[in-house]
């Protein structure tokens, strides 16, 4: 049987619709979660199409094995697409039709990791990987003050970052920091009790707990040079600093010359690989 999608993904037809070229190709649904764009994408393509799916997140494999038991044409990787050449390797695939990012966190991760809300007072952690070495509290509780400042601002755009830093490392001086609660009531005495500011700095700490920004800059290396001549790729991304790297990305992979602007001729010869 197969379970309910326990993560409703958001513009799923529209997303799937832009994806799909040739419904006997192959695709990557490179966060898989609770599996709705791949049993879309799976519904829409022939027998002879194929889905590889990716998910660091141990309840978004227990969902595609399942999936897996009915339809062969899904195969799973507990692996962050940061490794997506590898995963194509061993898959023994060369190339692919499409690629689907949905980037950011789902309200189902949010209700059950550990330490991502500040609305439950529970152990800073964080880590949507658990095999990953630094949770938040190691992030909290031995980070410099620069370092803090540099995330706080940098991650989650907070105007009272450097401030912020300063408390943490001074509340540090006493106690450590262990919950969200801990942290939560040292961002208020700083921010006041502001929801924009917990979720800035909450936000921020995850970014760098999960390196997610670096890891999209790989998998969109990744996608470009896995992905066929006619195929696409589709990225839904939920906040500025993902939608800035992937617009960059983006435009840069389209341009014909990254001459500086004074040159008259163009010498770099470089090739567009998107359009």
């Amino acid at each position: 049987m197969v379970p309910e999608i326990f993560h409703e993904p958001v513009l799923l037809k529209e997303s799937v619709d832009l994806l799909l070229t040739d419904l006997n190709g192959s695709y990557v649904d490179a966060t898989f979660g609770g599996g709705g764009h791949s049993r879309e994408i799976l519904q829409r393509l022939s027998d002879r199409g194929n889905v590889i799916a990716l998910d660091v997140d141990p309840d978004a494999e227990k969902v595609a094995n399942q999936i897996m038991q009915v339809d062969m044409r899904l195969k799973f990787f507990r692996r962050n697409f940061r490794n997506l050449h590898e995963i194509a390797k061993e898959s023994g695939m060369e190339s692919f039709d499409g690629i689907l990012f949905d980037l950011g966190i789902s309200s189902h991760q949010i209700d059950v990791e550990t330490g991502m809300s500040y609305r439950r007072d529970e152990p800073l952690d964080m880590r949507l990987d658990k095999t990953l070495s630094e949770s938040a509290y190691d992030i909290i509780n031995k980070y410099d003050f620069d370092k803090l400042a540099w995330i706080f601002w940098n991650y989650g755009e907070e105007p009272e970052s450097r401030k912020l830093a300063r408390s943490i490392l001074k509340y540090r001086q006493r106690n450590e920091i262990r919950t969200t609660g801990d942290l939560s009531n040292i961002i208020e005495r700083v921010c006041g009790k502001s929801r924009k500011s917990l979720s800035r700095v909450f936000q921020a700490i995850r970014i760098e707990v999960n390196h997610e920004l670096d890891n999209l800059t790989d998998g969109l290396n990744g996608a470009i040079e896995l992905l066929k001549s006619k195929g696409r790729i589709v990225v839904i991304s939920y906040h500025s600093l993902e939608d800035r790297i992937v617009k960059e990305r983006f435009k840069y992979e389209a341009s014909t010359c990254v001459c500086p602007p004074e040159a008259i001729v163009c010498t770099c010869g470089k090739v567009p690989r998107l359009k």
